[in-house]
């Protein structure tokens, strides 16, 4: 017994003797930086690289599940993030972390510029998109000018979608452009951190809008499995949602916009009105009835000639407001309207500026829908589609629209049956 009692107390001896020359060595080499410590992470996808603010694993890259264009439902394996990144060879990965497994992903051999004209319609035409598979490599993804991106995985197909946002835009009825032409929000300036998107004193009608990148809807996927991803925003300012309901704005003016982006942050949204705009002056203005509901029986309907090839179109008779003050009514005496459509769903219409464009003269673009009927005093018949107007029972209607300049344009719809 007192020989392991001794060789405890030699041991313990040995112990402290051996920690006291480690905290003197440590006082001593104050030139040595301790290690950081380790960041941990919970599992799923992230963007790293030393072309962007995160060149290690941070919370701050984590890719979030995101909505199927196709059908606005939340898809568990569509994963997405808005990344700032420098142009050049440094780039980013995309990383896989499962508890202690941790996979690096960089562009498959397919993965590659896509060229405008091999875009759908409603794809970013002005701004670089790349598409492809992912695949396990060392090489990072590279764009080619300092920008803010959207980068796009869906697990399950492991494709991978690089689209650089070169701006945002307003757009919608509300928006000098309409639905047609976006109101540019271009970037203040290049940061890693957080970057500014401004338009300043642009003139927002009363109606509705939306934001959108690059001037697209929506950027495709994976065609065969209907995935895509979108590009727009709407919902409200405070809670943008992708590819949300229109934004109302309910007072005429021009403002200032930003759209500010801010890493691992929700989008940011500030509108501040700057002036008043004048009362509009809509004599001369031409509209029309565009729709699947806007029947073949019409004879003077025609096939939508314009961008939004949506069914047929009618103008009224004559095609130019009757004047009363302040207020401007154009009339269609007698519109023969379909309640279904070819494929046996409802049809809908609505009433806007001449093929969805800015009037050269007066006025402003403007589209209207249900949301515009008086529906006290219209049909029974009348129903809200979407927001669009459609009726339950085929046949000829008298439709008017009346815009009141003294308060901010609102117009009222309405619409009766013909006798």
């Amino acid at each position: 017994m007192k020989n392991v009692s001794f060789f405890k107390y030699f041991m313990l001896f040995f112990v402290a003797v051996s920690l006291v020359g480690f905290y003197a060595c440590s006082d001593d080499d104050d030139d040595v930086e301790p290690d950081p410590p380790p960041v941990f992470v919970e599992d799923g996808m992230y963007v790293k690289g030393d072309g962007t603010a995160l060149p290690e694993l941070a919370f701050e890259g984590l890719m979030l599940m995101t909505r199927n264009e196709v059908t606005q439902e939340d898809r568990p394996e569509l994963l997405e993030l808005f990344i700032a990144v420098e142009g050049g060879s440094a780039g980013f990965h995309i990383v896989s972390v499962e508890g202690a497994t941790q996979t690096v992903f960089g562009p498959g051999g397919d993965f590659a510029y896509v060229d405008p004209a091999d875009r759908i319609n409603d794809e970013p035409k002005t701004a670089g998109l790349w598409r492809g598979s992912l695949a396990e490599t060392d090489t990072p993804f590279t764009v080619p000018e300092d920008g803010l991106y959207h980068v796009v995985v869906d697990t399950e197909f492991d494709i991978v979608m690089v689209a650089h946002i070169e701006h945002w835009g307003l757009i919608g009825g509300a928006t000098p452009g309409g639905w047609a032409e976006d109101t540019p929000m271009l970037p203040l300036a290049f940061d890693l951190e957080t970057m500014t998107f401004e338009v300043t004193n642009a003139a927002i009608a009363v109606g509705q809008f939306k934001f959108r990148y690059s001037n697209g809807w929506k950027v495709v996927i994976n065609d065969d499995a209907e995935v895509r991803v979108n590009s727009n925003y709407g919902g409200t300012i405070d809670e943008l949602i992708p590819g949300g309901d229109n934004i109302p704005n309910d007072e005429a003016g021009f403002y200032t916009v930003h759209m500010i982006w801010t890493l691992g942050q929700d989008y940011e949204v500030v509108m501040e009105k700057t002036g008043e705009m004048g009362q509009t002056d809509w004599t001369g203005v031409e509209l029309d009835i565009v729709g699947l509901a806007v029947s073949d029986d019409n004879e003077d309907a025609i096939p939508d000639p314009s961008a939004w090839d949506w069914g047929n179109v009618i103008y009224p008779e004559p095609n130019e407001p009757v004047v009363d003050g302040t207020l401007f009514t154009w009339t269609w005496d007698s519109v023969i309207l379909e309640a279904e459509d070819a494929d046996g769903d409802p049809a809908g219409f609505k009433v806007r500026t001449k093929n969805g464009e800015a009037p050269p003269e007066g006025g402003a673009n403007f589209d209207s829908g249900f949301g515009d009927v008086d529906v006290d005093n219209s049909s029974a018949n009348v129903a809200d589609l979407g927001g669009d107007i459609s009726v339950t029972v085929k046949g000829a209607y008298k439709i008017t629209i009346t815009i009141d300049a003294a308060d901010s344009d609102a117009k009222v719809i309405t619409i009766t049956e013909v006798e």
